[in-house]
Parts: structure tokens; C-alpha cells; sequence
């Protein structure tokens, strides 16, 4: 297809189509991109709402119709409710185009699919977008193997949950690397999104990589289609090579790209002589893109004069409080929860909070992995029982800095325990064990 050609296309049919942002804490949302018919088979959007938690859960919906600024609210969301356990089914119409948006507690999940009539049609994954897979700033997205001709047409959606304009550059990528079309860069829209229908205009073609880059977090996929067939293909953006997920190889080896600091076996037992015991690690000069700390934690006994109190797991900063990659407690009987603040140039009250309930058991080792991803825009708390092999909670949200610029002067400090008597709801964690701690800075 020549060039000038798919520059119209994409002009006419994104207009000012659509950028990404983080969505606030249990806000997601789901495209509803068509097509509402291949051939003779019809499909429409179809969402899944369980209510994973104890209580019965209120969970809101909007519909954001296609290239409009979703900022601007013209009608108020409508409410559901899903009882503890229970799963309902949201349905947008067949009509509606753009954006389906869900914002319930952090015990919603949520899953979507463009389901197919007819027998045999079991339906198709559609994303369901969080900030953990949105796609930050700046970055490139890479829809690969996509095909037209024969009946065949390729459909190309941009998603924008950012609450400003934004710009896009998108380009078709033949396999052997030239270009075929693009590159293009397209204004945007705050929070929207924009199918743009048959990007080859039937022209003949196999292979090809959409690759698409936004000045603000977005996210895009493609569906392709068969009329012969009726049937209907996801593409959703391609694995990256900077996967942190490595080969088996010996416990503890650092990963590829990182640079790596390790306090094995016992590192601290608190006693009333020693209730604080403080790991540091020297910062290697650039800039940080993710900061990876872990450690194993075996719980005692609960402080006998506060039992609900904040017993401190780790205190993990950059030289002070006041750069803060995590720092995490674990409550006992009547409060039963993991207590998670952080932020980076923030003042203590200014910190960030995530609170689960969480039910740590005395005698029970437990593995806790603090993954502080700046870049991505995701922080991870995970909490592993070792003891049973299970997970046992897990905490998400979003670091308020993109990087940190380290300093060769600059340290990591990693504090375990709490002193006795210095500040109310802090207490000693007395009979419990800290051991392997490890640290991973990625540049």
C-alpha cells in the first residue's frame, strides 16, 4: 500500500484520537472497539465483574463514545452491585464505540471479550487496562504478524487514559525492516480511543509490524479479521526484550542488566539491646529506573503491649526518609494487615499508602518483594509463605517519579525492626528473623 495513502487513512479515521494515563487505584478500562459483525457472524463487548472480597461490592460504569474527551462527563455513571464471591456481566450494547470504564475496591477483577454468535463461537480476549499494562511515555508498542487480504482487514485501536492532549507517531513495518507506510504523528485527545477500521484498505499484505509511540502512557491493539471465516484475532502489544524474568540458574545470581547487592543468611534477630539492625549498600552513579529489593522474614511473637502495631518489615530509602522506595508492616489480631507507604521527595505525611488485609502467622517464614518499577509506573509488594508455598498477599500501585538520578555519595539504606518506646503504633518486633536480603538497581 503506498505511504500517502495509509497517512489518510490514519488522519481521517484517528482525528484526535486517544493517549493513556494512569488510572486512578480501581479504575480500569475496557475497549469497545466493534467489529460488530464478520461476515455472518455478529459480536459485541462482553465484561465479567467478580467480586473477590468479603463484602458486597459497588462497582460504577461509564461509557466514553470513541474520539471524545472523556474528562467531560455528560451523563452520571450508573452503580452495580456484586455480592462477596459472586461474578455479574456487563454488556455496553452492540451500538456502543469507545470506552467502557469500571472503578470498584481493589477485591474487583475483571475480564472482557468480544463474544460471537453463532455455534462453535466462544468469543475473543480483549484487554481489560490497568496501570499495570498500560504503556509508559515515551516507549514503543509493537503489534506484530499483522495480515490482510482474501477477506482478511486489520482493525487498529489506540487507547488514551491520559487527562491531557497528547501526540502519537505510528508506522507500518514491512518483515524485512522497510517501511510501508508512515512514520505518522497524530494529535490527541485526553482519555479516548479510536478504532481505525481496515489500516491496509485492502491491499495485500502479511507480516507487518504496527510499531506506535505516545508522549503520554497509552495503549494499542489490533483485531484481525475473516469474513469468509467470521472469525476474529487478537494482537496485543509484543513481549519486550527487557523482560527481567531470567533462565533457572543458582539462587540469588543477579539478573541481566541490573547491578547487585546481597546480605545472606541471618541478618537480623531484634533483642531489647538490639531492636534495629540497618543494611546499607553503596548506589552505583546514573540513573534508576527500577529498584528490586527483597528479603525473608520468619514472624514471632506478636508485641504482647500492642499486638496491633506497626511491626516493621523493611525501611527502604535513598540515604533518607525522605526518598523512599518502600517500607513495609505487618499488623496482628483485630488489624491483620500489610501496610505499605512510599514516595520519593515526599515528606513522611505526604507518602503514599496501600493497605491489604493480611493475616501473618507467628512460625511462618515469609518471602517479601518490594518491586519499585519507575519506569513501568508499577510498585509490587509481594508477600510469598514460604512455609506453605503459597501467596499470600499482594499489594499494587504507582511510584510518583518515572527515574531517580543516583549519586556516587548516595546509599541504600535497608532498616529491620522497630525500637521500643520511641513513636506510638511502632513497636518491637522481639524472637522475630530477618535473613537474605538482596537488591537489584536497574540503570
Amino acid at each position: 500500500m503506498a505511504r500517502p495513502l495509509f497517512r489518510s487513512l490514519l488522519l481521517a479515521a484517528l482525528g484526535a484520537a486517544a493517549a493513556a494515563a494512569t488510572a486512578h487505584a480501581g479504575t480500569v478500562y475496557v475497549p469497545v472497539p466493534g467489529p460488530g459483525s464478520v461476515g455472518t457472524a455478529g459480536y459485541q463487548v462482553q465484561v465479567s465483574v467478580t467480586n473477590t472480597g468479603a463484602q458486597t461490592d459497588t462497582v460504577s460504569q461509564v461509557l466514553l463514545a470513541t474520539d471524545t474527551d472523556g474528562t467531560v462527563r455528560s451523563t452520571p455513571a450508573t452503580t452495580a452491585q456484586v455480592l462477596a464471591g459472586r461474578t455479574i456481566v456487563v454488556q455496553p450494547g452492540a451500538a456502543f464505540r469507545g470506552l467502557l470504564e469500571l472503578s470498584g475496591d481493589s477485591s474487583a477483577s475483571y475480564s472482557a471479550r468480544l463474544v460471537g454468535s453463532g455455534p462453535g463461537r466462544m468469543g475473543v480476549y480483549l484487554p481489560v487496562i490497568t496501570s499495570s499494562n498500560l504503556i509508559p511515555a515515551g516507549q514503543t508498542a509493537d503489534l506484530q504478524g499483522l495480515v490482510s487480504g482474501a477477506g482478511r482487514s486489520t482493525d487498529l485501536t489506540l487507547v488514551n487514559l491520559a487527562p491531557s492532549a497528547a501526540q502519537c507517531t505510528a508506522s507500518l513495518i514491512r518483515s524485512d525492516g522497510s517501511l510501508l507506510a508512515g512514520p505518522l504523528t497524530l494529535a490527541l485527545k485526553s482519555l479516548s480511543s479510536r478504532a481505525i477500521s481496515n489500516v491496509f484498505s485492502g491491499s495485500s499484505a502479511s507480516e507487518v509490524r504496527a510499531s506506535v509511540s505516545c508522549t503520554g502512557p497509552f495503549f494499542t491493539f489490533a483485531l484481525m479479521s475473516d469474513a469468509g471465516t467470521g472469525e476474529v484475532t487478537y494482537v496485543g502489544p509484543a513481549g519486550q526484550g527487557t523482560s527481567t524474568l531470567t533462565v533457572p540458574g543458582p539462587p540469588g545470581a543477579c539478573p541481566p542488566g541490573a547491578t547487585c547487592f546481597d546480605a545472606k543468611g541471618i541478618v537480623h534477630q531484634p533483642t531489647p539491646t538490639v531492636p534495629v539492625k540497618r543494611v546499607s549498600f553503596p548506589a552505583p552513579a546514573g540513573v534508576a529506573r527500577r529498584l528490586h529489593m527483597s528479603l525473608d522474614v520468619t514472624v514471632g511473637p506478636w508485641y504482647p503491649a500492642d499486638p496491633m502495631g506497626k511491626h516493621l518489615i523493611y525501611w527502604f530509602v535513598i540515604d533518607r526518609n525522605f526518598n523512599m522506595a518502600g517500607m513495609l508492616y505487618f499488623r496482628g489480631p483485630d488489624a491483620y494487615t500489610a501496610l505499605v507507604r512510599h514516595g520519593i521527595g515526599l515528606t513522611h505525611p505526604q507518602k503514599l499508602k496501600i493497605e491489604k488485609p493480611f493475616q501473618a502467622i507467628p512460625g511462618h517464614t515469609y518471602h517479601c518483594d518490594n518491586d519499585y518499577d519507575m519506569a513501568r509506573g508499577v510498585y509490587t509488594v509481594t508477600i510469598t509463605d514460604l512455609t506453605t508455598g503459597q501467596l499470600a498477599v499482594q499489594l499494587t500501585g504507582v511510584p510518583n517519579v518515572s527515574s531517580f538520578a543516583l549519586k556516587s555519595t548516595d546509599n541504600f539504606l535497608i532498616d529491620m525492626g522497630f525500637p521500643e518506646g520511641v513513636n506510638p503504633d511502632e513497636v518491637p518486633t522481639f524472637g522475630w528473623t530477618y535473613a537474605n536480603v538482596h537488591l537489584e538497581v536497574y540503570q
